[in-house]
């Protein structure tokens, strides 16, 4: 059954599926992070949730974290299509569809893992 995208039901098979996904794990193993995300123009106006990354393990919530290191904005329609595998992150970045601010070299890092969480991502069947 599918999930609305950024949903508190959408968060909890986010957190689910990255949970259960050992490739997830390994490739977090040793990283830390919090990135906020600002997603806007959404059906139900703008949404924040967090993304915690803590030596292996990741999580999920929505609202604003009390210390995030990276803030990543968006439309919705970008959001959607990043979410869905129709755009690369990294393209919808580099052509001005996604503003990054804070510790830019954190997310530099953090690339490769975080592609490897998109993969997990895209195995929750998601209604946008």
């Amino acid at each position: 059954m599918p999930v609305k995208f950024l949903s508190p039901e959408w968060i909890d098979a986010y957190n689910a599926t990255v949970a259960a996904d050992e490739s997830v794990r390994a490739a977090m193993k040793g990283r830390n992070a919090v990135i906020q995300m600002l997603i806007a123009e959404g059906p139900d106006g703008e949404v924040h949730y967090w993304l915690r990354i803590g030596d292996g393990s990741v999580s999920a919530a929505l609202g604003d974290a009390d210390n995030a290191e990276v803030t990543i904005s968006q439309s919705y329609d970008t959001a959607a299509k990043v979410n869905s595998g129709e755009l690369d992150g990294q393209k919808a970045f580099t052509q001005g569809k996604v503003k990054i601010k804070g510790k830019m070299m954190k997310m530099m890092q953090l690339r490769g893992p975080l592609a490897e969480l998109q993969q997990a991502l895209d195995t929750i069947e998601t209604e946008y």
